[in-house]
């Protein structure tokens, strides 16, 4: 039976993945919850077959092959982690830098290995620069070197789509041509047609995931990509229903965000969700070599976030600058104000989030009150919920309470506010564009908790609330610590939001303890609750609306 869109062969992917993992990380009996199906004007995507609930694991994806970043700085290309220079040890057979010789046959090292010690061409730091990065062909050798000494990811790898001829003369295209097709034709003398490699480079460019290190000390760093096919089969949405995590072997687990009935797709976001409209559909039109028009995208209000909208300046208005053609597909559609129709263009305001961008880089990210000057100067310019002046209050949330100068007990009561203003504020936005189960949503629920914890705990200690406030505060904290577990126990504990998991586990376990006491502790520890005054008894003859409203107000 003819197989065009090379679905099988995605399928085999599958049980393949399903048999590299353990078994507690998803039933390897039950049967599958999806089907891979050709969708114009999507091309292969992934469809429910039943109704799937929020939370299920959907399927695990090994990679292909893992490598470097492109612009990744001097690494152990077996294990990846980082040397502090060029001239450690090196590879007795290739000489690139390696953590020594334990690494020389680890990992996927031995891929690239054979081809440069073959080539008979030894690398140096000296023919690398800015114009060619140091790992740029790295990852597209590997994927070649599968056709001799891995074809059946080989033929996996192949099956997926490069989009040569979007990509033919484009400047990325010209890059790719000097920088990984030259590199590797006249310096590691591959015997291979220029358009094959091209065809990697595509696949590379269309398909990787940026994947985390899993070293110990380096989880929050992005220094590998890898190829992850069933994950590439999902199709994009801005507002995406799946979410997925990474195991120490970088599998790929991916789980139900939302609940999925039958008949939706499985979707994932390949951009930003933090981003505006513009700014997503530039990215991914630039990487993925599609224009997106999802609803979010379509929609000048972004769901009703106003993500990218302006405030109108003129005198007496107040109303929301807009672009009227989101879609267009030079992003230069006139903005335009939804109430006095004044107008502005498309390259001013790309000018303006240009000049904020700039000053937020300039602000750094360890000094809050730099960032507050921003956000003080902008927030009669921009909707409050654009998201210059979100991304702003998701750098504070996580900046009160971490940097020296602002440890949480050191914070006043201005600045505890304002860190569960920036958190609460933030999950509203979560809400619409990146709801259920995220990584965010569980990172910024733990920073809400410990602000509302310590709040409640003050005002304790200095006999100012009732019993019954006191509690209301500590079981709002307990919530927060629930969502905190129920968004990041999918996360490895080798990973920071794994060991923000545990963290929080533990310290629910302690509330649960303290709330149960505080149920128990006599009232003399709290002020006494507020007696509300009740209403003085109305004759009927008092029933008339005038004299019910002389008598309400004289109360």
């Amino acid at each position: 039976m003819e197989d065009p869109y090379h679905i099988d062969v995605m399928y085999n992917w599958f049980k393949y993945s399903v048999s590299k993992v353990p078994p507690h990380v998803i039933d390897k009996k039950e049967k599958r919850k999806w089907k891979i199906e050709y969708v114009e004007p999507y091309g292969r995507c992934t469809i429910a077959t039943q109704d799937i609930k929020e939370g299920e694991v959907l399927f695990v994806d090994h990679p292909v092959v893992t490598g470097p970043k492109q612009t990744s700085d001097v690494m152990c290309l077996a294990c990846y982690r980082r040397l502090e220079s060029w001239d450690g040890y090196q590879c007795s057979k290739c000489r690139w830098p390696l953590c020594g010789p334990e690494c020389e046959g680890r990992g996927y090292h031995p891929l690239e290995c054979n081809a440069f010690a073959a080539s008979g061409y030894k690398p140096n730091q000296k023919d690398f620069s800015e114009a060619q990065y140091m790992y740029e062909a790295m990852l597209p050798l590997r994927c070649y070197c599968l056709t001799k000494m891995e074809p059946d990811k080989w033929k996996t790898l192949i099956a997926m789509e490069s989009h040569n001829d979007l990509r033919r003369g484009t400047e990325l295209w010209e890059r790719e041509q000097t920088n990984v097709v030259d590199y590797l034709l006249k310096k590691v003398k591959l015997g291979v047609d220029e358009e094959l490699l091209h065809t990697i480079t595509g696949i590379l460019d269309v398909n990787c995931h940026e994947v985390r290190s899993n070293l110990p000390g380096t989880q929050d760093q992005y220094l590998v990509r890898g190829i992850y096919p069933l994950c590439a089969m999902m199709s994009h949405f801005c507002v995406n229903n799946t979410h997925h995590t990474l195991m120490d072997d970088m599998t790929m687990v991916v789980i139900a965000s939302t609940p999925i009935k039958k008949g939706e797709q499985l979707t994932a976001t390949y951009t930003h969700v933090l981003s505006a409209t513009t700014e997503r559909r530039k990215h991914l039109k630039y990487g993925k070599f599609f224009d997106c028009a999802c609803d979010r995208c379509k929609d000048p209000t972004e769901l009703n976030m106003y993500f990218g909208a302006l405030r109108c300046s003129q005198p007496g208005c107040g109303g929301n600058i807009l672009c009227t053609d989101p879609l267009a597909p030079a992003n230069d559609g006139i903005w335009e104000c939804d109430k006095c129709r004044y107008k502005v263009s498309a390259a001013t305001v790309e000018r303006l989030n240009k000049l904020v961008y700039m000053e937020l880089r300039q602000a750094g990210e360890d000094d809050p009150v730099k960032l507050e000057t921003i956000f003080k100067k902008y927030q009669y310019v921009f909707h409050p919920q654009h998201f210059h002046l979100v991304g702003i209050k998701h750098s504070l949330s996580q900046m009160y309470g971490r940097l020296p100068g602002y440890i949480l007990t050191d914070l006043s009561d201005a600045q505890l506010l304002r860190k569960v203003t920036c958190c609460k504020d933030l999950l509203q936005v979560l809400d619409v564009l990146d709801p259920g189960i995220t990584r965010l949503r569980g990172l910024t629920v733990y920073e809400l908790h410990a602000p509302i914890l310590l709040q409640a705990n003050r005002a304790f200690q200095n006999t100012a609330i009732t019993k019954r406030e006191f509690l209301e505060q500590l079981h709002e904290a307990e919530g927060y610590l629930l969502k905190t577990v129920y968004c990041l126990k999918h996360e490895p504990l080798s990973s920071f939001e794994g060991e923000i998991c545990k963290i929080a586990r533990n310290s629910l376990q302690e509330l649960q303890k303290w709330i149960q006491k505080v149920e128990t502790l006599p009232d003399s520890h709290f002020i006494p609750e507020k007696q509300e005054a009740l209403p003085s008894q109305l004759s009927e003859e008092d029933l008339t609306l005038e004299t019910l409203l002389k008598k309400l107000e004289e109360q």
